[in-house]
């Protein structure tokens, strides 16, 4: 095993262990001089303890540096030494959340540890007090792990793998998108055409749960109908067609057949079919409006509870031009309601008594009468516009969503809510008043924050988001002009959702199972300069899978009847299979991302519950005593989230075989 080295880099110590001799293979050693010239030219890493001082600890922005720097035009790390930069050919990163000390034999890290630690159990405690061992090929690969912490802060966690795939721009890239931003700003203010680039694309829509029309095919590029090629700017045709993609493939599972169409797992069929009781669809526009405008409409549906669920009672339409109220009418519930909401739609018993619409008599009017309000020319504003036409039940080619083109002050996948928008751009109190929401109110709202944002430009409200994944760092790095696209890259998981990081990946593999992601990876790595991968079994063995903190849920193939014991078997296996198989010169990171969420998400989900109920019965004097949030717990959830952001993290550089190096006898 590897150890400090002299006196002179006494801060310096390997990550791993592959240095040592294996000579049981019927190879000789070469001559000892010999030898050592040969491992001196050999790629490694070498932790620089120095650096972990005064309680720093490394976390996943700091491995995704070090990641940028081995593949790209990252700066060199401070914390740890790649000896032989170049000679590292490819870089493969593993994500394994639930991966935890007690897997590895050892006792729990400490919260204050900052210093890498060893892999073999410690000889001081009494043995018996050490959990066994059950991932071998950790200690085998990795002489030291090194502590790590998760995002976050005193009562959150953020997503270590979000962190890991994405960062800020460098100083050059980021000043040219802000005179992009400044270009575009500008020709927004000036064209008629510019609510056209604020339009979803149909990949958006699928993402947030919109239904496309009939007659609209998933892309990534905004989809008018009827608009011909050179009918509108070439600026605005450029916006509305957006930058190629730099996804050059996505790649179903080998052993599986994949839909590569619909990422999110929606079929095509299931999103456009005509089987769906009571949907209608806009007719298609075959032509542009003969006047070259496209009208905007700022739609909001107010809902009540019936037997069957919810239901539409309200449906407000609001003219983005004139500022007028077009249309707003009460609905009469198929079904006899059972709530009324009347806190949070402003729906009362005695206004709904008076309703006369139905629900098919307001798609008539929207869509099929003779005068209809919506037109194939129309684009459709709101908040959160998917639940409207859910609720109205009507598929729409152009739609303009408040909740997507402002951005939360966290970033997706989080979204604003109207309130917050209202307060923050408009210095607007909305949805305040004691009867509950007014649809007509929080439509004219959407109206005044688009204009904010022709007047503006797109970015306006947007927090000067700078950032990019490394995936499109990596492509735009081209050390050699003739290389193009630059560096390569592969993303390879059970889950990759459409918006996510990864689908900035030259190559995207979609998998079935944590054996597919592994094989994927050994097919890949050789292929691109950079492989990540993640294993969600070991997760969901142990209840760890939710959406907050690793963005999975649970696998098809029912991997909670496995026990833990058979998760970590089946994980040894794969890292063994998949090391074995990597290239020369490899770098290979290992990372679990945090430690147990369960106990964090238990107080939180306390404290949000604590929350509502204040909210809902308007004092803390009505909350019941045993739903009561006290200082004890705010302390308990700060200790517990504390608990859950520590990680771990392993790095070794797969070099060629040592038989390489050595001459038969």
């Amino acid at each position: 095993m590897a150890t400090t080295l002299s006196a002179k880099r006494k801060d310096i110590m390997p990550p791993n262990g592959s240095a040592g001799p294996d000579d049981g293979e019927g190879f000789t050693k070469v001559e000892r001089k010999k030898q050592k010239k040969l491992d001196k030219r050999r790629p490694q890493f070498q932790f620089d303890t120095s650096q972990f001082r005064n309680g720093r600890k490394i976390t996943p922005a700091h491995i995704r540096d070090l990641i940028l720097y081995l593949v790209a035009d990252g700066t060199k790390p401070t914390w740890i030494l790649p000896e032989h930069k170049s000679l590292i050919a490819h870089t493969v990163v593993l994500f394994v959340p639930g991966l935890l000390p007690e897997h590895l034999g050892l006792a729990p890290i400490p919260l204050a540890a900052t210093l890498p630690f060893s892999t073999s159990p410690s000889l001081l405690p009494p043995k018996d007090t050490l959990p066994p061992a059950r991932l071998p090929i950790i200690r085998k690969l990795f002489t030291y792990g090194c502590p790590t912490r998760a995002p976050g802060d005193q009562r959150r966690m953020f997503s270590s793998m979000n962190t890991l795939l994405q960062g800020p721009m460098p100083d050059d890239v980021r000043k040219q998108k802000e005179a992009e931003s400044r270009k575009l700003a500008a020709l927004a203010k000036a064209d008629s055409s510019s609510a056209l680039t604020y339009l979803l694309t149909p990949h958006q829509m699928i993402d947030n749960d919109y239904k496309l029309p009939s007659y609209i095919a998933p892309s990534d590029q905004r989809i008018i109908p009827g608009l011909r090629p050179g009918t509108l700017a070439p600026e605005i045709e450029s916006v509305l067609n957006g930058p190629p993609s730099l996804s050059t493939s996505i790649v179903p599972d080998s052993s599986h057949t994949a839909d590569v169409t619909s990422m999110n797992g929606s079929s095509l069929a299931r999103l456009n079919g005509h089987s769906e009781d009571g949907w209608v669809e806009t007719p298609e526009a075959t032509d542009v409006p003969e006047n070259g405008l496209y009208p905007v409409l700022a739609i909001d549906c107010e809902m009540v509870v019936t037997e069957d669920g919810q239901a539409l009672a309200r449906l407000s339409v609001i003219d983005f031009q004139s500022g007028l109220n077009i249309f707003d009418e009460l609905v009469k519930p198929p079904k006899p309601v059972i709530d009324y909401r009347t806190q949070w739609s402003g729906i009362t018993p005695e206004k709904l008594a008076t309703a006369t619409h139905t629900l098919s008599s307001i798609q008539h009017a929207l869509l099929s009468s003779e005068s209809p309000i919506i037109t194939p020319h129309t684009i459709l504003l709101g908040h959160s516009l998917e639940c409207d036409l859910g609720a109205l039940r009507i598929r729409h080619p152009l739609c303009i969503d408040t909740a997507l083109i402002f951005r939360h002050p966290r970033g997706a996948p989080w979204k604003p809510g109207l309130k917050w928008l209202a307060q923050k751009w408009l210095d607007r109190e909305i949805q305040a008043s004691d009867g509950g929401h007014d649809s007509e109110e929080d439509a004219r709202a959407c109206v005044d924050l688009l204009k904010l944002k022709f007047a503006n430009g797109p970015d306006f409200g947007s927090f000067a988001d700078f950032g990019e994944t490394i995936f499109e760092r990596m492509t735009r790095f081209t050390p050699d002009p003739e290389r193009v696209p630059g560096k390569t890259s592969a993303m390879i998981d059970t889950s990759i959702p459409r918006q996510s990081a990864g689908n900035k990946a030259t190559t995207v593999v979609k998998c079935d199972n944590d054996d597919g992601v592994i094989q994927a990876m050994i097919d890949q790595a050789e292929k691109h300069d950079f492989v990540f991968g993640r294993l969600m079994e070991l997760a969901d063995v142990q209840g760890w899978s939710s959406d907050k903190i690793t963005g999975s849920s649970l696998d098809s193939d029912s991997p909670e009847k496995l026990t833990i014991d058979q998760a970590l078997a089946n994980l040894d296996r794969r890292i063994s299979n998949l090391h074995a198989s990597l290239p020369p010169n490899t770098a290979f990171i290992i990372l679990n991302g945090n430690s147990n969420p369960l106990p964090m998400l238990e107080l939180t989900q306390r404290r949000q519950k604590w929350e509502r109920l204040v909210k809902t019965t308007g004092s803390i004097s009505n909350v019941p005593e045993g739903d009561r949030w006290l200082a004890e717990d705010d302390r308990a959830l700060e200790a517990r989230v504390s608990e859950a952001r520590e990680g771990m993290a392993f790095f070794c550089v797969k070099v060629k075989p040592k038989e390489e190096t050595r001459v038969l006898v």
